[in-house]
């Protein structure tokens, strides 16, 4: 758990991060990142059994992080989204994920991490273009609180969601289904990912969240604006707090929450 400031640029980053194993688990295949040098904040959600989900979860978060430093800007083409934003961090970040896809399907060839894989949700601030760059495969999540409104910034690559965009399903049932867990797309489980990227304008005071599932499958949107209000500001506080509601509930799975908060420099 932690929280820093980054370096000087248009926006400060202040971030914090908790994770637990739950009431119901034996170990935590969650994984998290919080690099605030680099702009990027990374929540992973490993798959599988024997210890192979905690493998893809840390890989996951590694070679993202290394791929983002080793990544030059100059030999990249910008990506622009539906709304005319454009960003080479959102491209750095596909790459990115991209290749931890590859790295954890590679490993996963190994008998004892067969069939593991990980969900993945992560933010890049990208300095240059003025944007939040939002990736994800999976489930994991990430949600804007401004100005007291919570949004979902992602959507889940589930089958469920797929109902719920086909017109088979209500969202709120959505919500309740028992097949709500069943994941579309994961890093390491199949040889092509297709990473939901979204770019945001961030604006001073925004805070963003990303939890795995072990979080918001309890945990309503509107509860985790109303935690990050309550707190004052204090990240700490507000992942702390995200991660005991989770476990009053029954905390079914692992739960992990990162925070952070956009401020102008």
């Amino acid at each position: 758990m932690s929280t820093r400031p980054s370096g000087p640029a248009r926006w400060r980053t202040d971030a914090a991060a908790h994770s637990d194993v739950g009431r119901v688990r034996k170990e935590n295949q969650d994984a998290y990142g919080v690099f605030p040098d680099l702009g990027f904040f990374v929540v992973a959600d490993g798959l599988g059994g024997h210890r192979a989900g905690e493998v893809a979860s840390q890989m996951a978060v590694e070679t993202l992080r290394a791929a983002l430093t080793a990544t030059d800007d100059d030999d990249l083409t910008p990506v622009t989204d539906p709304h005319g934003s454009t960003s080479i961090g959102g491209r750095r970040l596909v790459i990115a994920v991209e290749e931890a896809n590859r790295c954890i399907r590679e490993a996963s060839r190994d008998p004892a991490h067969a069939g593991m894989g990980s969900t993945v949700a992560a933010l890049l601030f990208d300095q240059r273009y003025d944007v939040v760059a939002v990736c994800h495969v999976g489930d994991s999540r990430v949600f804007r609180v401004r100005k007291g409104a919570v949004e979902q910034l992602t959507e889940d690559h589930t089958v469920v969601q797929q109902w719920v965009r086909e017109g088979r399903m209500a969202a709120a049932d959505a919500q309740i289904s028992p097949h709500r867990h069943m994941i579309t797309q994961a890093l390491g489980t199949q040889d092509l990912v297709r990473p939901g990227l979204r770019l945001e304008r961030p604006e001073p005071g925004d805070v963003f969240v990303l939890t795995s599932d072990g979080v918001h499958d309890l945990v309503q949107a509107d509860e985790i604006g109303r935690v990050v209000s309550e707190t004052s500001g204090d990240l700490v506080r507000v992942c702390i707090r995200l991660v005991e509601l989770a476990n009053d509930r029954g905390g079914r799975d692992n739960s992990t929450a990162v925070a952070v908060r956009c401020n102008p420099s």
